[in-house]
């Protein structure tokens, strides 16, 4: 089975009409946020990025609710280890794996079906039912691990690291 790389912070999406123009809007705005950035986002640094000085103040629990409702339509998706938000485009946000870069932060979703299938085979022999998945792994991006820097960190020893022989 073909694995494929989805960029959560890319692709724009229609946001539904909804009867109040206002919360049509702040879904908007935080999806354009999420779509700005490679970074995974909280929800205050959503919070900061659709506070406008001349508009109306939203409150975090708004900014919650949006999210909620982003993520219930497959817009968004949430880093549960990061408590934090990226933007997807896939048709089943269930079948995602996140890799997060522990040195950059950015993180990017790795579309499965096998590994899923793997995993609620394992979960039925126990009778048990899966209602949600967390599948984040974490590591060094590719951009991240080809940089000079990186490298060079990886051949320096730690100062917590102790010699393999004593000194001469």
């Amino acid at each position: 089975m073909k694995e494929h790389v989805t960029h959560p912070s890319r692709g724009v999406h229609q946001v539904s009409n909804t009867p109040n123009g206002r919360t049509t809007s702040l879904l908007s705005d935080v999806l354009d946020a999420l779509t700005k950035t490679d970074l995974p986002l909280s929800a205050y640094d959503i919070l900061r990025c659709v506070s406008h000085p001349d508009r109306r103040r939203v409150a975090p629990p708004t900014i919650y609710r949006a999210l909620e409702k982003l993520i219930a339509d497959g817009l968004v998706g949430r880093l549960e280890s990061r408590n934090a938000f990226v933007r997807i485009r896939t048709g089943d946000p269930s079948r995602l794996v996140y890799c997060i870069c522990d040195r950059c932060g950015a993180a990017q979703a790795v579309e499965t079906t096998s590994s899923c299938q793997q995993i609620d085979s394992a979960a039925e022999t126990l009778g048990f039912q899966v209602r949600h998945r967390v599948m984040e792994v974490q590591g060094v991006c590719a951009q991240c691990s080809t940089c000079p820097s990186f490298s060079s960190a990886l051949q320096r020893p730690q100062q917590n690291d102790l010699p393999t022989r004593a000194p001469k």
